[in-house]
């Protein structure tokens, strides 16, 4: 089987995530990341996570190549996309995972060099095509450049469209009980946004925050639009989300309805994008969980027949990458069917 060439652009939390999943699928061979610090960092982030723990998996760099497990893997520590020479490395699918260059154009250069596709681990700045598991991957038309969206909206896009496709949605708020990331100031100082908020410890507060989620969800329930709402609560945990649901539905249902309905959605199609928990489990407990959500069941309720209150689980970093990881897969395939 052809295995899909892949390069990674910015070796941050999520593209050094991604590369974790990519190393556990044989369908894939690393040729390539770029980043802009020292080489032997890439050999020590990778090798060792304060959350992921050490790699399973030898480790070594000579020069600018990295060898981890099977992959030999080429170094580069460019700013500059143009500046690249990615022709030689035959590049199926790359990963913009740098946060940076989030518009069609800045990626052009990519393709010039060879590159067949492009997938943004963010929302786009521009038009872009966005795609996510489980909500509207099957429209992928072969586009060179997508988005794969942000982590929320690939958590909270597949749960409200199997409530919406059975329910009717009216209004949606949701709120995100995030951990902190590396955007937040570990102690009080200076911020840059318009939120003082932000300038307060992440290691030490409860921090209710705006979400650009809204936006980025309005994009794929334009329906919903003025009757959608999100709110980021960072918390002092290094990892997961918890997705507090509260959704008005246009057709009663029941508790029990709902949570045989997600169950079997877990079960089916959605199996490895939707996940479904009934042993209590906490936070620490979806560490490194691969679905884009898993809905809690026991704290599932419907109120009055018609306001549905969900909780669903995800992290953040690991999960949203492995459902980037499975988008790479589904553009690969497309493309060899051309």
């Amino acid at each position: 089987m052809q295995k899909i060439r892949v390069f990674i652009n910015g070796f941050g939390r999520i593209g050094r995530s991604a590369l974790r999943v990519m190393l556990d699928d044989d369908a894939f061979e690393i040729v390539g990341i770029n980043d802009v610090f020292p080489v032997s960092e890439f050999k020590y982030l990778m090798q060792y996570d304060s959350i992921y723990k050490e790699l399973p998996h030898r480790v070594s760099l000579e020069n600018e190549i990295l060898h981890v497990g099977r992959h030999t893997i080429r170094l580069f520590c460019q700013a500059d996309p143009s500046s690249l020479d990615l022709s030689s490395l035959h590049v199926d699918v790359l990963l913009q995972c740098s946060g940076l260059f989030l518009t069609r154009q800045a990626n052009v250069p990519y393709l010039e060099q060879g590159v067949k596709k492009v997938i943004f681990s963010a929302p786009p700045h521009d038009d872009t095509p966005s795609f996510i598991m489980g909500f509207n991957e099957e429209t992928y038309g072969n586009e060179a450049i997508i988005s794969n969206s942000s982590c929320s909206a690939n958590a909270i896009a597949p749960v409200l469209k199997i409530i919406e496709e059975r329910y009717g949605i009216h209004d949606a708020c949701i709120s995100m009980v995030h951990s902190y990331t590396g955007e937040q100031n570990l102690l009080d100082g200076k911020t840059v946004t318009n939120e003082l908020r932000r300038a307060r410890s992440a290691t030490q507060n409860i921090l209710p925050l705006s979400s650009s989620a809204t936006a980025t969800l309005g994009r794929f329930f334009p329906r919903l639009e003025g009757r959608l709402y999100t709110k980021s609560i960072r918390v002092p945990v290094q990892a997961t989300t918890l997705y507090d649901f509260t959704l008005h539905v246009h057709h009663t249902v029941k508790c029990e309805e709902l949570t045989a309905l997600f169950s079997e959605k877990a079960r089916g199609r959605l199996r490895n994008i939707i996940a479904t928990d009934d042993t209590c489990k906490v936070s620490s407990d979806f560490v490194k969980n691969r679905h884009s959500a898993t809905i809690d069941l026991p704290l599932t309720e419907v109120l009055g027949g018609n306001c549905i209150k969900l909780t669903a689980w995800q992290d953040n970093e690991f999960g949203y990458a492995s459902q980037l990881v499975a988008m790479a897969k589904r553009v690969f395939e497309k493309e060899m069917q051309r």
